[in-house]
């Protein structure tokens, strides 16, 4: 006698990753902001009252950047990606050429499962900019992630 058994999996969509992606003296062209990821597979499952280990997946369904106006006026395009010490650079999403304005929601790349990297030591945002004008402050992008969280409920 075979038994399956089946779990059904809840999904949340009330987590959001804030961003603050920096960089200094870009020059015209491609430039890099980065960020080190702070946020923990375990401050996520405990604000869901869940197990870390209940986590199945974990997903970006919405990316919103912003700018201040200096620098969104120079700003050409944007690719936001994750990369972590054992997991390979992987695009989020990205937005070209620019519209008018301080923010901008970017294309997703499809549905990318951030699980493996937010655990992984290393890992980090990068954000990948085309700009047509050299930049010698310290630039700072801020954006918001939202997440869509599927896991097991206890």
């Amino acid at each position: 006698m075979v038994v399956l058994s089946c779990q059904s999996y809840t999904t949340d969509e009330s987590e959001v990753i804030n961003l603050d992606l920096t960089g200094e003296m870009l020059f015209e062209g491609s430039n890099t902001l980065q960020m080190r990821a702070v946020t923990k597979p375990s401050q996520i499952a405990e604000k869901l009252a869940i197990k870390e280990e209940n986590l199945k997946h974990i997903a970006v369904s919405k990316a919103i950047l912003k700018m201040e106006e200096e620098e969104a006026g120079i700003a050409e395009s944007l690719l936001l990606q994750i990369v972590s010490d054992h997991n390979d650079l992987t695009t989020i999403g990205t937005l070209n050429p620019l519209p008018e304005g301080k923010e901008f929601e970017l294309s997703l790349a499809g549905e990318i499962d951030l699980l493996p990297y937010l655990k992984d030591s290393g890992c980090t945002w990068v954000l990948d900019m085309n700009i047509n004008n050299d930049f010698m402050d310290e630039m700072h992008v801020k954006g918001a992630l939202n997440l869509k969280i599927d896991y097991i409920a206890e």
